[in-house]
């Protein structure tokens, strides 16, 4: 069984590990970090950590473990309703960071992508899926669809995420998402999928 909870400050570098571990081969992110497999993922550990720490201060972290060992078997991160990115003080604070994932050449090129991911996001309040990973231990055993039904089902606003392939696209499709798009300025085989989730009708689950 996944049990699911929310994350704490504590939980930052395991939650950094499993999703590093999850995005080294993803095609979105590799447009992102280049590298091999083992570079990238060294190098994108940089880059979620700052997700993590956003997440926990302007949303929400959740944690899904195996109940038998509670080992950490994925991550989502979500930012609430009405932020929107990070301001220049926040940018300045994790310069470095973006240097180790980036370099000092893939800086403005990762700039222009993630410009290119705002601009794609609707303007009517929502929450969004900033990442969503699985470790390599845990693929297969419903970590991911734990992990969405378990902040879907205690939100009644909208929600939005890209997805980064067809079949993540169907599992967040399964959640109610619907694809508005493909996302411009990405290479034609790593253009994200967005998607966009109304708000829910049915009373949100307690508890």
């Amino acid at each position: 069984m996944i049990v699911v909870t929310p994350a704490a400050p504590v939980h930052v570098e395991e939650a950094v590990r499993v999703l590093a571990d999850a995005f080294r081969l993803d095609p979105v992110m590799s447009t992102f970090v280049s590298g091999t497999p083992d570079e990238r993922e060294e190098r994108l550990s940089h880059l979620l950590r700052v997700f993590v720490r956003g997440g926990l201060r302007h949303g929400v972290v959740d944690l899904a473990r195996a109940e038998q060992d509670r080992k950490l078997l994925g991550v989502a991160v979500w930012s609430a309703p009405g932020h929107r990115g990070e301001g220049t003080f926040q940018h300045l604070r994790n310069a470095r960071s973006y240097l180790r994932a980036f370099g000092l050449r893939g800086l403005r090129r990762a700039a222009g992508l993630e410009r290119a991911l705002r601009l794609a996001r609707p303007s009517e309040a929502h929450w969004y899926l900033q990442a969503i990973g699985v470790h390599g231990a845990g693929r297969g055993l419903g970590v991911g669809s734990a992990l969405l039904d378990a902040r879907l089902s205690t939100v009644d606003t909208p929600a939005y995420l890209e997805a980064s392939t067809e079949r993540s696209a169907a599992l967040y499709a399964r959640f109610g998402f619907t694809p508005t798009g493909r996302i411009e300025g990405f290479r034609s085989s790593a253009k994200p999928i967005a998607m966009w989730r109304a708000a829910a009708r049915e009373p949100v689950r307690q508890g």
